[in-house]
């Protein structure tokens, strides 16, 4: 092993001790996790707070057609993009599950 060590002047420096290096990885790795999962939880708050938009306008169309529609679009749009949310991190859980990767 003292083949492998570094010397300058008096000073060794010695080669790690049977581990590999990662260079950051587990650092960037937890930023992504918490990344990803702010994002999902913004996504779910964000879809909730149209879903009751939504509601709030049906409630206050009194009869208009337009708002009522208005409103209407809103609730279909607002359970699409939670449903998306939701289905994309069953996915993400999934796929960690079975090739046991830790992703979220």
């Amino acid at each position: 092993m003292n083949e492998l060590s570094l010397s300058i002047g008096t000073t060794t420096i010695n080669p790690p001790n049977n581990e590999i290096p990662t260079g950051g990885l587990t650092t960037l790795n937890k930023i992504l996790t918490v990344g990803v999962e702010f994002i999902f939880v913004a996504a779910i708050l964000l879809s909730l707070a149209f879903l009751l938009y939504g509601g709030f306008l049906w409630m206050t169309s009194e009869g208009n057609k337009q708002t009522l529609e208005n409103a209407r679009k809103s609730l279909t749009f607002s359970i699409i993009g939670l449903t998306i949310v939701l289905l994309s991190f069953f996915i993400i859980n999934l796929i960690s599950y079975f090739f046991n990767i830790p992703l979220l």
